[in-house]
């Protein structure tokens, strides 16, 4: 069943937290960078802030064709302004929840009251997410071989360096644990079974609370094998154009601090760049704060610092700008679209 529209006050007390953290972390940083609010726009190239922008706005148009393209997938014709408003809402709470998890469920929401049955909606939502997640496996085994090869040149620092090797290995461990579910999904259902089972969780939760968490689970479960089946039996060159729309989302995103960078005068290797970039996107998905905020912010700074990529005087206005253009602008514009998305559904 898709889920309700969100409870008004939910959502603002999840707004003023997003906003909170994130102004907070952002004023801290212009304040120790002695960076004036004003001058923030005078420090930047415009045709590379503009640039940035551009990429931002692709990426959008790229997230919405990728939805299309899977609903036709499965035999649903969803038109392209309808699926561009299903992305800005699902960025705008994705934005406000803890470890971006609002997204999708509201995209679920939306895609079934646009006509497509809810079996269907979560099976579009599902290949969605098996889609990123092939190409997060894609860069996840790609980069962390890229980056063995290329860190000894790059003089990283003791602490990014044990840092970065950490997370190559968290990450190689989750990659293989998701292709194993992927190729075989009961073995989630499983690990579920003998999780529940332990003493200290049958403690924790009741036996129905844990018995209902369980059945829907399963169903979950079952509902991606039959995911899985509907991708493996799709066009071939369907399934090719949204591997690529998933790739191509992620280097866009990647390619967004380089414009800034670069517009900042600061001419940091593109390569260093992405591999920093793709090391903090992978670690800012297990914030808890709405949205990443704060979090984001101040683990973007201190990456790139560390990595000696950004001079601290411009730190603070790289990491403004930077979240200007990645959350308070879909933050802003997906507010207003999920705002006459709702207000429409109630009239």
């Amino acid at each position: 069943m898709a889920k309700e529209t969100p409870r008004r006050t939910n959502v603002w007390r999840s707004i003023f937290l997003a906003v909170g953290f994130s102004a907070l972390a952002i004023s801290l940083l212009l304040y120790f960078t002695h960076t004036n609010l004003s001058s923030l726009f005078s420090l930047v190239n415009l045709w590379y802030f503009l640039g940035a922008l551009a990429l931002i706005l692709l990426n959008w148009v790229l997230e919405a064709e990728r939805l299309c393209a899977i609903s036709n997938l499965l035999g649903y014709k969803l038109l392209f302004s309808k699926a561009f408003q299903i992305v800005l809402v699902g960025s705008f709470f994705a934005n406000i929840t803890p470890f971006d998890t609002g997204g999708e469920p509201f995209q679920l929401y939306l895609l079934a009251k646009n006509g497509i049955g809810a079996g269907k909606s979560a099976a579009i939502i599902m290949i969605k997410g098996i889609m990123s997640a092939l190409a997060r496996i894609t860069l996840g085994i790609g980069i962390p071989l890229w980056l063995l090869l290329i860190k000894r040149a790059w003089q990283l620092p003791i602490g990014l360096n044990t840092a970065l090797n950490i997370g190559i290995i968290i990450y190689g461990v989750a990659t293989v644990f998701m292709l194993l579910v992927s190729w075989k999904p009961q073995l989630l259902n499983h690990l579920i079974q003998w999780l529940f089972s332990r003493k200290l969780i049958q403690r924790i939760f009741s036996r129905e609370r844990l018995e209902a968490l369980g059945s829907k689970i399963t169903r979950g479960v079952n509902e991606f094998r039959e995911s899985m089946h509907s991708l493996a039996q799709a066009d071939k060159k369907t399934i090719l154009l949204i591997a690529i729309y998933s790739l191509l989302l992620w280097v866009i995103v990647l390619t967004v601090p380089a414009l800034l960078l670069w517009g900042l005068g600061v001419y940091s290797p593109l390569s260093q760049i992405l591999a920093v970039g793709i090391v903090f996107y992978l670690a800012s998905a297990y914030a808890p704060t709405p949205g990443s905020s704060g979090v984001a912010e101040a683990g973007f700074a201190t990456i790139f610092y560390t990595a000696q990529l950004v001079p601290y005087p411009l730190l603070g206005v790289f990491v403004t700008l930077w979240r200007l253009l990645t959350y308070y602008m879909s933050f802003l514009i997906g507010g207003l679209v999920s705002l006459f998305s709702f207000s429409k559904k109630k009239r």
